[in-house]
């Protein structure tokens, strides 16, 4: 029976309380650094950082009476939680280095938070402009709330964002550096209230996962990285966190859905059948030399259709979603997931070894799937939605079109959301 390699103690969930100084005149509102130290705690083979101590020091200069210049303020720190709960692999696409990742807060206080806006620093450089700063409409288009089907708000008015006592928010947040720029080896997270405290997390690293270089899972041209990595606020890959076994995850956030157009469109002729559609029955590849972990077969295609027009074959469940289902162990605790098979079309079996490149299924509409197309992604875990989704890169690709997208041929990249891709015949296949 196969087992899941342990996954490494550095890229499990971080907590960090935060103490931090109080902004006073005599220091002209300049924040004091807090020294926090954490301790690894390891058991079942699960690695979880504890809060081993929190240092905090404040400071406030008094007026000739005596008196407190800041009256108002809370002589303690405040209860604010934040947790990055996996930290990021920076990955190259076209214009630079990118880091894709989530900042859980959890308001610990008896009244309510505004943030005014949230900066991610370079540890190492943090008296330097922010890498990232995010503010006003662009805030609200990375807040979703706990409780919530989606983000905050999409609208182009920016709210206030609130935190609740007792109430936790999560932020997506991304970062890019322009090409021959590296991205730091560590990063922050800095909070600005809008009462005039500012909080602020410890380093996070950026390079937390090795980069798998793969083959391209599909083959030919028009290939469209439909909700591919972004941060778009209507990406519901990137906005993908679901619970299993109690611990939230996002083995969406690198997924990538196939799908093949021409002129713009997925199909031709009946818009509700599978065959009108230019990706269905397409064959899928080895995107390396890999062992086959789980297999799953069966499942009949949906007649395609959104919204209130999908009908689905069977009652989509948690345990179907998938529909039919290949995963590929990439080694280094890495699974390369292939969602919405054919159904009879699967050409390998549990166990067996596979060579780069080797066809392996062919794609269909089953479990979950709207349309036909191939759901791709590589995540940490082998069950449906359990594993955290990490980046890799395609070794070659040539970017054909796509709204915002720089054309010309890629090597070692990650194709991004929008990309209109053509993969060629690449190396020898099946």
């Amino acid at each position: 029976m196969y087992e899941p390699k342990r996954r490494s103690t550095a890229n499990h969930p971080v907590t960090h309380v935060i103490c931090f100084v109080r902004e006073c005149k005599a220091m002209k509102k300049r924040s004091v650094d807090v020294a926090t130290s954490t301790k690894l705690l390891v058991k079942a083979g699960i690695a979880v950082a504890l809060l081993a101590s929190t240092v905090c020091q404040m400071a406030c200069a008094s007026d000739t009476t005596g008196k407190p210049t800041l009256p108002n303020r809370s002589p303690f720190p405040p209860q604010i939680q934040l947790q990055v709960p996996y930290a990021p692999t920076a990955f190259p696409a076209e214009d630079g280095e990118h880091l894709l990742y989530e900042l859980y807060i959890t308001n610990f206080e008896d009244a309510p938070i505004t943030l005014d806006h949230v900066d991610v620093i370079d540890s190492n450089q943090a008296d330097r402009p922010p890498l990232a700063t995010f503010a006003g409409h662009s805030l609200n288009e990375i807040v979703r709330k706990a409780g919530t089907d989606d983000i905050m708000d999409i609208s182009n008015v920016a709210k206030p964002v609130n935190i609740n006592a007792g109430s936790t928010v999560v932020l997506f947040l991304s970062v890019t550096q322009p090409p021959k720029t590296s991205m730091p080896k560590q990063v922050v997270q800095r909070l600005a209230l809008t009462n005039g405290d500012v909080v602020q997390g410890a380093p996070v690293g950026t390079q937390n996962t090795r980069l798998k270089v793969l083959a391209p899972p599909v083959e030919g041209t028009h290939w469209i990285a439909d909700d591919g990595p972004s941060n778009a606020s209507d990406n519901h890959h990137r906005r993908g966190i679901f619970i299993v076994d109690g611990r939230m995850t996002d083995s969406r956030r690198f997924a990538v859905d196939w799908k093949q157009v021409e002129q713009g469109m997925p199909y031709h002729g009946d818009v509700h059948a599978d065959r009108s559609y230019y990706a269905y029955d397409k064959p899928v590849f080895a995107v390396a030399s890999a062992t086959v972990v789980y297999v799953r077969d069966g499942l009949p295609d949906n007649p395609p259709g959104h919204n209130r027009d999908f009908h689905p074959a069977l009652p989509v469940t948690f345990d179907n979603t998938g529909g039919n289902t290949i995963v590929l162990d990439l080694g280094d605790g890495q699974f390369a997931h292939y969602y919405h098979l054919k159904a009879g079309s699967i050409q390998v079996k549990n166990g067996q070894s596979v060579q780069v490149g080797e066809v392996i299924a062919h794609i269909g509409a089953s479990g979950d799937a709207r349309e036909p197309h191939l759901h791709f992604e590589v995540t940490t875990e082998v069950p449906l939605l359990a594993g955290e989704g990490i980046p890799y890169v395609i070794d070659h690709f040539q970017v054909i079109g796509g709204a915002g997208h720089t054309l010309g041929p890629r090597k070692n990249e990650t194709p991004l959301d929008g990309m209109l891709v053509d993969f060629g015949k690449g190396r020898s296949r099946n």
